[in-house]
């Protein structure tokens, strides 16, 4: 009975650790959630169906709606290369990008603030942005420019 008892507990030791390992193979870097948050590719749809789109399946409508998110259009490489050779120095972290990226900015609208009421409005610019990096990677949009 011992021996049972002490397979138990180690078995129940080794599943703790395999879910906590999961949990934090899972955890979002923040230059992931940058990624999840701001590149995205455009098809081309209406600004506010993207919005719409976008911002539920990037996940910045499960808890509350998000009041406004910038999705940069262009390559990753070409957003994480600001932080390098793409970049122009501006202050403390932030990064100037050197060339233009087509933006889509989502702003919420004067409906719900809470989901499933999530409702956006969409517009479409070309223009430079700053960005803030850690590490030689982009971890948080600042404006755009």
């Amino acid at each position: 009975m011992p021996r049972m008892l002490a397979y138990s507990v180690l078995a129940l030791f080794v599943a703790l650790l395999m879910g906590s390992l999961a949990t934090l193979v899972r955890r979002e870097t923040r230059h992931g959630k940058f990624h999840r948050q701001h590149v995205a590719a455009n098809n081309g749809m209406n600004p506010r169906v993207y919005c719409n789109m976008m911002m539920q399946q990037r996940g910045m409508t499960n808890i509350k709606c998000k009041p406004s998110n910038t999705f940069i259009h262009g390559e990753a490489t070409a957003v994480d290369a600001i932080c390098n050779d793409g970049g122009t120095y501006s202050s403390d972290n932030f990064y100037d990008s050197n060339s233009v990226f087509e933006l889509t900015v989502c702003r919420l609208t004067g409906g719900g603030t809470t989901p499933p009421n999530c409702n956006y409005r969409g517009r479409v610019s070309t223009q430079q942005i700053r960005i803030a990096c850690v590490n030689g990677l982009p971890v948080h949009f600042q404006q755009a420019l």
